[in-house]
């Protein structure tokens, strides 16, 4: 797989900068939502997909300066690509996205909906 083909972030993105031990994005990110009982925001983040755990509904993935971490799914959770919708467990090792998110808790992120902007099998040319 070759890092040059990555799309640069989209303006609105956040850029991660700093290595973390995995399950730690929501660190990383901040406070994407403000104090108990308030309205979250959302955040979006751009990341290759590790794996994908349907029994833990966690999403691991990576993103382009190598931060690690897990992200949270479940039955409203929303992949698109190529215009069409697919289940959270089609995402394949490899898959370039952008994740809507919502901050869980101080460690824990959920994504609301899932774009996939690069497949593994166009990276890989399979």
């Amino acid at each position: 797989m070759r890092r040059s083909l990555l799309p640069s972030f989209v303006a609105g993105l956040f850029l991660l900068t700093s290595c973390a031990q995995l399950g730690s994005l929501g660190d990383i990110l901040g406070a994407i939502g403000g104090p108990a009982g308030t309205q979250q925001q959302q955040s979006q983040l751009q990341a290759e997909v590790q794996q994908v755990d349907a029994s833990s509904q966690r999403i691991y993935v990576r993103t382009q300066q190598g931060q690690s971490g897990a992200v949270r799914f479940d039955g409203q959770t929303v992949v698109v690509y190529r215009q069409q919708q697919y289940p959270v467990t089609a995402l394949e090792r490899g898959d370039i996205v952008v994740m809507q998110l919502h901050q869980l808790s101080q460690n824990e992120l959920y994504a609301s909906r899932i774009d996939v902007t690069q497949s593994a099998q166009e990276r890989t040319g399979e």
